[in-house]
């Protein structure tokens, strides 16, 4: 049993029996086992690209230079967007359909 290269005193037995594979298997299982799994979700995951989807939210636009902004972009990014980039401007002049 403490000797190198030594067998199981069991493992001849398991093996004609079969028992062996029920057993669980390996390290060479668990890698199979892993891999198979990883390409799954991977597989899953790659349902396609995100650029159509945030292309489409690109939905707020300024008026005067036509940059686009994701619809979820907060008023306060806007307004810094209107006082850095069109100083000259109004607010309202860059994004008229926020006027209430």
């Amino acid at each position: 049993p403490g000797l190198p290269g030594a067998r199981h005193p069991l493992s001849k037995q398991l093996a004609r029996s079969g028992d062996l594979a029920k057993m669980g298997g390996g390290n060479a299982q668990k890698s199979a086992m892993a891999r198979k799994k990883a390409q799954e979700k991977a597989a899953g995951a790659n349902k396609g690209s995100q650029l159509k989807q945030n292309a489409a939210a690109q939905s707020i636009q300024c008026k005067v230079c036509m940059a686009t902004f994701i619809c979820t972009t907060a008023e306060v990014k806007l307004k810094e967007h209107a006082d850095n980039k069109h100083p000259k401007h109004d607010f309202y002049q860059c994004f008229p359909h926020l006027k209430a």
